[in-house]
């Protein structure tokens, strides 16, 4: 899609949310395509219908981004999180720095889907059907040299939940080495976890993960949808960042 998939520091919406394929058993969307600091990222949604607990592992994904033609492709490693009660699977999917000035293809292919599931990103993206940001992804703070950029990907309506990834990227060697940033239980006594997307009212929280890695720590979170307006907040405790937004039901 030209230079628009180059990333820069900040945080930038190419698409916004969209659906990719509509079938009998089960309906994928995507959940915006961003240009962010950690590079091209998308949220993917499956929703199972009928719903049905999964049985054993999650089944694996493959997502993508290729030219036509070529024979190479960037491949995002998902980290998938999964609602039995809704038969949701949530992947985020975080390419890397990707730049192009070809036609660029994002194919997903999962054992679930009748048949793989393609978008052309320069291709014009249809209203939302089916899903939708109840607040836009951001940076929590304008970027700043040496720290962390901190972002997130927006709180995402999901079928029947909301869904956000809020992460901290760091493109200089031990930046996220502080204890502060550690997220296993071996932290320091005391020490909150570095990361935290949430409603005031505890009772919407379904589940959230961690993960870090070279470069990143990052929080995954689904919610209920609130039956009232509810303020929502994401934090970062090392650097002592937040934002906070009222978010009306569906």
């Amino acid at each position: 899609m030209g230079e628009t998939i180059t990333t820069g520091d900040g945080l930038r919406v190419l698409r916004g949310p969209e659906t990719l394929l509509d079938a009998p058993a089960a309906r994928l969307s995507h959940g915006g395509l961003l240009d962010t600091p950690a590079g091209l990222a998308t949220i993917l949604v499956l929703e199972h219908r009928p719903v049905a607990p999964p049985a054993g592992a999650a089944p694996a994904w493959l997502v993508h981004l290729a030219q036509p033609g070529h024979r190479d492709a960037t491949l995002a490693l998902p980290t998938v999180l999964t609602d039995t009660e809704h038969g949701l699977q949530i992947a985020v999917c975080v390419f890397g720095r990707a730049t192009g000035h070809d036609p660029t293809v994002m194919a997903v292919h999962h054992p679930d889907l009748p048949r793989p599931a393609s978008l052309f990103l320069d291709a014009p993206a249809p209203p939302p059907p089916y899903t939708g940001w109840a607040v836009e992804p951001a940076l929590l703070a304008p970027p700043t040299t040496r720290a962390p950029q901190v972002w997130h990907t927006g709180l995402l309506r999901a079928g029947p939940v909301l869904f956000t990834h809020l992460e901290a990227t760091a493109d200089e060697p031990g930046l996220l080495d502080q204890p502060q940033w550690d997220i296993t239980p071996h932290r320091p006594e005391g020490t909150p976890l570095p990361l935290r997307a949430a409603f005031d009212n505890a009772a919407h929280h379904r589940q959230s993960t961690y993960n870090a890695g070279p470069g990143h720590v990052c929080c995954d979170t689904i919610l209920d949808n609130p039956p009232v307006p509810e303020p929502f907040t994401w934090t970062c405790h090392p650097r002592e960042l937040s934002a906070r937004h009222l978010v009306h039901p569906t």
